[in-house]
């Protein structure tokens, strides 16, 4: 029978948590949102009741840090992560679950022999998550067969499924995983609220900031994206360690303003 890695002696699939931060972002610390503990939740629950859940929403918000520092805490050593950059055909499908668990060999060319010796594999793992990230990528075929690895009769892991853009619609074209699916988290934008109580504590350059400056900041570009707000602080990072002189201004920020996308901010308002 295929032998897989069980967790032990085995190097986590999931990346270092600072690989999670924008460009590695130096000085980013990890923040306790609520967005977080929704997705620990519902990761609690998959991983309870060996379920499949989804987490989605738009691009920018955090869904895969907040489902990369869950697993961390919780399967750093069971979590089998695919995670797919453009539309992989069920061989690349089947090849990447393969390798994932680490079994021997090549993938077999024949479906059915990888199918059943993946299912095999996935049983012998109690507390293994499929973590399949970038879901919108994935097609009708490979998304129903991620719901027959899953299984019927028996749930062979939990599955975690994370995607921005369509997701919520592709996984909708899919009547038997849409039905399966136990729990459902969408991420939002920060409100200005939690940007107040989120953002002076993310990065050490708004600890102390007027909040005034940083409802502009976020009503002009940041938005309550992390990503946004990421890029804004690593060009004042970089701003500020070139230029010892310089300080956290709002014209500063506006500096920073002028290095986004002008198309992604807000014009100031008419009197």
């Amino acid at each position: 029978m295929t032998q897989p890695h069980t967790g032990q002696n085995r190097s986590s699939q999931l990346p270092p948590p600072a690989r999670d931060h924008y460009l590695g972002l130096h000085g980013a610390n990890t923040m306790g949102t609520r967005a977080v503990a929704e997705t620990e939740d519902r990761i609690r629950k998959a991983r309870k009741h060996k379920a499949i859940v989804a987490i989605h929403g738009n691009v920018g918000l955090g869904k895969t840090f907040a489902v990369h520092t869950v697993l961390r805490r919780h399967n750093p050593d069971t979590t089998y992560r695919l995670r797919f950059r453009q539309s992989p055909n069920m061989s690349e499908l089947r090849g990447g679950i393969w390798r994932a668990l680490d079994l021997p060999g090549d993938t077999p060319q024949s479906a059915d022999e990888s199918g059943e010796r993946i299912k095999q594999a996935l049983e012998q793992i109690p507390d293994a998550v499929l973590l399949l990230d970038e879901v919108q990528w994935l097609s009708k075929t490979a998304l129903e067969y991620i719901r027959d690895l899953w299984g019927d009769d028996e749930q062979r892991a939990a599955v975690v499924l994370v995607g921005s853009g369509n997701t919520r619609q592709k996984i909708l074209s899919c009547p038997a995983l849409h039905s399966r699916i136990l729990d459902w988290y969408q991420f939002a934008p920060l409100t200005p609220a939690e940007v107040l109580a989120t953002i002076p504590a993310y990065h050490s350059i708004w600890s102390g900031s007027d909040p005034e400056l940083i409802l502009y900041t976020d009503d002009h570009a940041g938005h309550g994206s992390f990503r946004s707000w990421a890029k804004l602080t690593l060009h004042l990072t970089d701003a500020l360690e070139e230029n010892p002189t310089h300080t956290l201004t709002k014209d500063l920020v506006r500096w920073a303003f002028s290095r986004l996308d002008s198309s992604s901010r807000l014009p100031p308002p008419h009197h």
